[in-house]
């Protein structure tokens, strides 16, 4: 072969990498210009060793915001397609309470982390009324409604544990306590007829990992692939038609009582089909839309709780001295006041049971997130650019010794002499944002902690609880996507009835 017939490759091949050279100048000269260049980063901030250090945050990023924390009033990691900012100091914080949706969006990020428009459905966002309905009649109606959430618990629990002989039952702990919660919000949301439908319930708790896992998978794709996915592949459409043959027959019922002058639902069931229907605008008095919404909240509901409880209920298993005196507690309240809202409210050790397994176990590496909608300046100084992801460091803020004596340890009664205004389940508090902050904090958390206390109350006094496998110790967390918080999918553990105690209705 003559030399002069390699010419035309050598020069092929010098000219691309002459573009690449070029274009990595490029890129390099545009993040050098970026003021996220400014703000110190955990892991390698170069355009191709970031790339390592994304993959390590997505195995590892609760680590890497934990040494952040530790060094930095604000800094960056790297995540495959952006760069995550992560704030840790009260008065970024107080930032972001201050900050209008215009320039802080919180309402984007669930629409992105989530891939709503194919997960769900594009209509979800049109109108954010059922958050509304969440802040206003829902959290109205906990205590009117709670008789009927006693009822569904002893229902529930009877499909869990079945046969009442008093031996020890092993229930994988995760999945029974997302059937109890998916029994229970069916119940509160929509009535018994769907709450004592399994197939109802299973595709609520079906729609939760949906969301989860197939919403990372999407934000992987490009926008043109992404509705041939959900439909072909994720069933989204499927999904969604399923839910409403559920619910035509029972909203068709109600729709046949109507105010003639608003078109409102009257003497209809209170509960979340009705408070959806009365609430939403008149564009939106459609089966799909509220379809939808119900799904959205059904989400909402099963996995947060369903996460706590069973964070509190490993933590009963394990850290058994425990046990006795919140028996008592319980025992005391109920036998002097009923089965009630209120009296849950009254169970101070138990909340602070549940808070410190929140705390401990629950607490999410990145909370209070934002999408900047446009360029944002921190009381600081500090410029975040438009489309840049901001959150704080809710897990390292929870386990901060400033705030928190020997956080590494398990102390269930932490809270019990505390202020209830800062320091109880459902308060919003900048040295605990498990909940979030500011307007846009977690508006169901009233009827969750409710749902959680009642369970655990029940559970105490009507059954032991141990480890199932005693000698391994409590059950290791799971990471999901590295900054996301999960108890132990696989883990049990073990109940027996009580001795003494015979299985009655719950008595309201």
């Amino acid at each position: 072969m003559d030399f002069t017939d390699l010419l035309p490759n050598a020069t092929l091949s010098t000219s691309a990498l002459a573009l690449a050279v070029a274009f990595y100048v490029m890129v390099l000269l545009r993040e050098r210009k970026s003021p996220l260049s400014k703000i110190p980063t955990v892991g390698a901030s170069g355009i191709i060793t970031s790339r390592f250090s994304a993959m390590k945050a997505f195995h590892q990023g609760h680590a890497m915001i934990q040494e952040g924390y530790e060094k930095y009033t604000i800094f960056k990691i790297p995540r495959f397609f952006s760069w995550m900012v992560v704030i840790t100091g009260r008065e970024q914080l107080e930032d972001i309470r201050k900050a209008s949706d215009d320039f802080l969006s919180f309402s984007a990020v669930i629409e992105h982390a989530a891939q709503l428009d194919y997960t769900i459905s594009p209509k979800l966002r049109a109108d954010y009324f059922h958050i509304n309905v969440v802040r206003g009649p829902m959290t109205r109606n906990i205590g009117a409604r709670f008789p009927e959430l006693l009822d569904e618990i002893d229902k529930a629990l009877g499909d869990v544990m079945g046969s009442t002989n008093k031996d020890w039952v092993s229930i994988t702990c995760y999945s029974s306590v997302a059937h109890i919660v998916s029994r229970l919000s069916a119940r509160f949301f929509v009535g018994s007829e769907l709450s004592s439908n399994a197939r109802y319930t299973k595709i609520m708790q079906d729609y939760v990992e949906h969301v989860m896992k197939n919403g990372v998978l999407l934000r992987l794709m490009p926008n043109w692939l992404k509705p041939y996915i959900t439909s072909g592949v994720f069933r989204s459409h499927a999904r969604l038609h399923e839910v409403e043959d559920f619910l035509r027959p029972i909203l068709s019922k109600r729709l046949e009582h109507l105010d003639n002058n608003s078109s409102d639902i009257v003497d209809g069931p209170n509960d979340m089909l009705t408070w959806l229907w009365n609430s939403a605008p008149e564009a939106h008095r459609t089966l799909h839309d509220v379809a939808i919404r119900m799904i959205f909240l059904n989400i909402a509901a099963i996995h947060t709780t369903a996460s706590l409880l069973t964070h509190v209920l490993f933590n009963l298993a394990t850290y058994t001295s425990y046990v006795k005196p919140l028996r008592e507690e319980i025992s005391d309240i109920i036998n002097k006041e009923g089965w009630t809202k209120i009296s849950m409210e009254k169970l101070k050790k138990l909340d602070s049971f549940v808070k410190e397994s929140q705390r401990l176990h629950g607490s999410e590496a990145a909370t209070v997130a934002r999408i900047v909608h446009r360029d944002y300046t921190f009381s600081d100084g500090t410029l975040i650019p438009k489309g840049t992801h901001i959150v704080a460091s809710g897990r390292a803020i929870n386990h901060d010794e400033r705030y928190y004596p020997n956080p590494q340890d398990f102390q269930g009664f932490r809270f019990l002499d505390k202020d209830p205004l800062k320091w109880q389940m459902t308060a919003i508090n900048p040295e605990d944002l498990a909940f979030g902050f500011g307007r846009h904090a977690c508006p169901g958390r009233f009827f969750a902690i409710a749902e959680v206390k009642a369970i655990v109350a029940r559970l105490l006094l009507e059954y032991d609880i141990r480890l199932t496998e005693e000698g391994a110790g409590r059950p290791r967390n799971d990471w999901f996507t590295g900054i996301f918080v999960s108890p132990n999918r696989k883990a049990s553990i073990s109940l027996r009835k009580r001795e003494g105690r015979e299985v009655t209705q719950l008595s309201f």
